[in-house]
């Protein structure tokens, strides 16, 4: 005769983990795959700003849940609006000076998030042109949307610059009061979750 039990528990998902491990997956497609390389380094910054945002909102509960519970009211405000303003509450509650905007790696941050903007937001996009050309052959047309402006390798480095700095901060907040908010020594690798449960008797 079979025995039954119920098993009952509880599982955290990290989605930054989940996201920024979607990221990495993108870059080994990529490189195993030149012809479709810009179309998945592309989706892999998308992911990769998506995995640096769900990190603050993972400190940012953890640390400030009062605020994160009115996360939509709060990061609407000026002072304080969007990612920026929530990597700038998280640096206040910590005591730590934010380095420059415009100085790597916080710059390569702030790039791939006006990138990942780009994207969320995309529309269409129109260019004029001229070209003399010869009348027996076609004209070279202009580039697609974002192929210049976002090339393979800078959309690589802006995503190396975000780890780079998503880890200054961790260390951070490590060095903190806050220092049981964080799992392990990388913010964005490691366990995808953690689960724990118990069982009885059916």
């Amino acid at each position: 005769m079979v025995t039954l039990q119920v098993s009952s528990g509880r599982y955290e998902s990290y989605a930054h983990k989940l996201l920024w491990e979607g990221a990495q997956r993108h870059l080994q497609l990529a490189a195993n795959n030149p012809d479709d390389s810009w179309f998945l380094h592309l989706s892999g910054a998308l992911l990769a700003a998506a995995a640096f945002e769900a990190y603050l909102n993972y400190v940012g509960g953890e640390m400030l849940p009062h605020i994160w519970e009115e996360e939509r009211t709060f990061f609407s405000q000026p002072d304080y609006r969007g990612t920026a303003g929530k990597l700038k509450r998280i640096a206040e509650e910590i005591h730590w000076t934010l380095p420059r905007r415009d100085r790597q790696p916080l710059s390569g941050v702030v790039e791939l998030q006006a990138l990942r903007d780009k994207l969320v937001h995309a529309r269409l996009h129109r260019v004029d042109w001229e070209h003399t050309h010869r009348a027996d052959q076609l004209p070279p047309f202009p580039r697609g949307w974002l192929q210049a402006e976002a090339p393979t390798k800078k959309v690589v480095g802006l995503i190396a610059r975000t780890e780079e700095f998503a880890v200054l901060l961790h260390n951070e907040i490590r060095r903190s009061p806050f220092s049981a908010c964080v799992l392990g020594s990388h913010p964005l690798l490691g366990m995808l979750g953690f689960g724990s449960h118990e069982a009885r008797a059916a």
